[in-house]
């Protein structure tokens, strides 16, 4: 079967491509370590044309809708975002088309900001595309989603419009004390098996106040030989992570992504009193974009 359309998430450090169908539906994938960052002088038309080229023969009469990063100040094209709340059509009447080099039409969907207070915003880009998928795929118009990674974001969805959230940097936080500071410093290989005692005295530990005193426990634990050296790691994440959703206890969410990292956000939730349910992310990806992508071209 022939694809009619690419659907491309293309991020800072990530580029994946997908063949769809007229129906829908996913025929192949194509993912590579070409993030923003890679591509040469800007050259974002060159570098997608290399790509498609390789993967695709009939690449130039596909029409391509993109999200993303691709869509910033530092990707193809800085597309304004849209402001919450907003509802999907809201979502695109922002997108920005264009026609790309070899002659296909080229969309960008916008990212989304938030005014927090009156000088204070948070903003997501790619994220606004799965929790539009999100809500497809659970046939919910209210619900609260918890979207794992580098910056997680907290997502209140209500009648059908992304009306609020919150960017938690957890996933960046974890990875620059593990690795640049006196705390991961010197470290045996840590533990691959499943999340050990440590995980858990890191979430009970996150609920105390004054968190980078408390933070500052993965050196003592380590120095005084309370937690193994092999297992720091796990203090940490069980530590940031419990930080990240101590404000959600007793409540009901969606958790938005790949299936290691929702795990251990799912072994907290358990301590909190938080029901709970993954859904994987790119399946959330996919929905949110067709069903973008269908309402685009109804109003076009």
């Amino acid at each position: 079967m022939q694809p009619s359309y690419l659907i491309i998430d293309w991020g800072t450090t990530n580029f994946r491509a997908f063949a769809m169908s007229e129906a829908g539906d996913l025929l192949a994938k194509k993912e590579l370590g070409m993030g923003l960052l890679q591509v040469e002088a800007g050259q974002f038309a060159k570098a997608l044309e290399t790509v498609l080229a390789e993967w695709l023969s009939d690449y130039k009469s596909l029409p391509i809708y993109m999200a993303g990063m691709v869509g910033s100040l530092q990707g193809w094209v800085n597309v304004p975002y849209a402001a919450a709340p907003l509802s999907n059509g809201q979502l695109i009447d922002q997108a920005h088309q264009f026609d790309l080099p070899w002659g296909a039409s080229a969309t960008i969907i916008p990212g989304v900001s938030y005014q927090v207070s009156d000088s204070v915003y948070d903003v997501m880009r790619g994220e606004e595309v799965q929790l539009f998928g999100l809500a497809k795929l659970v046939e919910q118009t209210d619900f609260i989603a918890v979207m794992p990674g580098t910056h997680s974001k907290h997502v209140k969805f209500e009648q059908a419009k992304l009306t609020e959230f919150s960017t938690y940097m957890t996933g960046e936080l974890f990875s620059v004390i593990s690795k640049q500071t006196i705390l991961g410093k010197g470290l045996p290989e840590q533990s691959k098996s499943a999340p050990a005692d440590a995980f858990y005295q890191g979430v009970t530990e996150s609920q105390l106040d004054n968190f980078t005193n408390v933070l500052f426990h993965a050196r003592t634990h380590r120095v005084f030989g309370t937690i193994a050296e092999t297992e720091i790691y796990d203090f940490l994440s069980g530590l940031l992570i419990g930080y990240e959703l101590k404000n959600l206890k007793n409540q009901t969410i969606y958790l938005v992504g790949g299936e290691s990292l929702c795990q251990r956000y799912v072994l907290v939730c358990e301590q909190f009193g938080i029901q709970a349910k993954i859904v994987n992310g790119d399946d959330c990806f996919l929905a949110g974009m067709s069903g973008l992508i269908k309402e685009l071209n109804n109003v076009n």
